[in-house]
């Protein structure tokens, strides 16, 4: 049976530190290899910047040449969607079935591995070495070792000491320019990373938007957000709005759509702080609007304020709507892969009347059709519809 080490992570970037505990551990535990596996779209991290998976991959590949039984893994940067442990390791076990596999994991991760999906097929694809952190924090190992105990999971404790390196640290380096300290991260690296320009901070660019919002959308979604672009771009130039705005406001108007409630908590808020009604519950139909601006803010580094507006509100409206609000609202219904009879008479309103009564006819036709499925109805749908036919009748429902 080949022993093998399995050390998952962002590595966003990998350095010297990550190095180090593959190859103490494999040489303390008599490992055959240790696979440094990155994540994909780690669930937890939906709210920050998260560099490409195939750089990161690649910055792994550079860091790990001429070192003995250390390989890397593209299991999961190749994965759509979110990604998970357990999926990683029932396809590292079907392609190497008789390889006994050890997850290796530092006290700050093995703390909460009881909220981890499918903790307990994952307990049964591999053992855990479970790594102590130079931090000083008192207790933090005995805990780690505790969560690992409560879900049986097989452990093995190791007795190295891996130093902490500051991932923030070296990107703050990086991003104004400078080689970080070789001590902390391998130069070849460090290199890379300057010519390619990586790591500079900001928004992101219009094609690294599109990239990451492919992989984190299921297909269809990422279509429907190319769609909805589109659409914006030809309403902004129809009624005199910013078409860039339009454009940004319209591809990230999704960007949270895959979000569940449990990753809330990851960004230390509740459903609370979503929706004027928490009894209802949490529904990404409708509050995928609202925590999309905060994703478009934190994520993809978007600051302008009308841009997050329109993301936020292009669920349910609001009772005071910018033209930019209206257009990226009414967009998400006309964008040219929306079919049915509905959203062509949206489509014809928009463009034969004017924003406001296809505002006022797709909420009275949500609300019909929310209350024949017997849900609850968002009181934001109510308040826009309001206010489209009030501005109706002292506008000429232009925009």
């Amino acid at each position: 049976m080949t022993k093998t080490g399995i050390l998952g992570g962002t590595f966003d970037p990998i350095h010297r530190g990550h190095i180090e505990c593959a190859l103490k551990v494999k040489e303390e535990f008599g490992l055959d290899r240790v696979i440094i596996l990155p994540s994909g779209n780690p669930p937890h991290k939906f709210a920050k910047p998260v560099t490409a998976g195939a750089t990161r991959l690649k910055l792994a590949e550079i860091a790990v040449r001429g070192l003995d039984g250390i390989t890397v893994s593209d299991v999961e940067v190749r994965r759509n969607g979110y990604t998970y442990a357990a999926d990683s390791l029932a396809e590292l076990k079907e392609k190497d079935p008789s390889a006994g596999f050890f997850y290796i994991l530092g006290e700050d991760t093995a703390s909460g591995i009881a909220g981890w999906k499918d903790v307990g097929k994952l307990k049964d694809y591999c053992g855990f070495i479970l790594v102590r952190r130079d931090t000083g924090s008192g207790g933090s190992f005995e805990k780690a070792l505790e969560a690992l105990k409560s879900i049986g999971a097989d452990t093995l404790v190791s007795n190295v000491s891996v130093r902490q390196v500051s991932s923030t640290k070296i990107r703050e380096a990086l991003a104004n320019g400078i080689m970080p300290d070789p001590e902390l991260m391998d130069p070849e690296v460090s290199k890379y990373i300057l010519e390619k320009g990586l790591y500079k901070g900001g928004r992101m660019t219009e094609e690294e938007i599109i990239e990451d919002l492919r992989s984190v959308l299921p297909p269809k979604r990422f279509i429907h957000s190319l769609g909805v672009a589109e659409e914006a771009v030809r309403l902004a130039e129809k009624f005199g709005a910013d078409k860039d705005k339009a454009r940004l406001a319209g591809l990230l108007h999704d960007c949270a759509k895959s979000v569940a409630v449990t990753q809330l908590r990851w960004i230390g808020m509740t459903v609370g702080d979503f929706s004027p009604d928490p009894a209802a519950g949490f529904s990404t139909r409708v509050l995928h609007g609202p925590l999309g601006a905060i994703v478009a803010k934190s994520r993809y580094g978007v600051t302008d304020d009308e841009v997050l507006s329109a993301i936020s509100k292009h669920t349910t409206g609001d009772k005071q709507m910018s033209l930019l609000d209206r257009i990226v609202f009414i967009a998400d219904y006309t964008e040219k892969n929306r079919c049915g009879g509905f959203f062509e008479e949206v489509r014809r309103l928009a463009d034969d009347e004017g924003l406001l009564p296809a505002v006022s006819f797709a909420c009275g036709e949500t609300i019909k059709i929310i209350l024949k499925r017997g849900e609850s109805i968002d009181v934001r749908t109510v308040y826009t519809r309001n206010m489209a036919i009030y501005d109706m009748g002292n506008t000429d429902g232009a925009n």
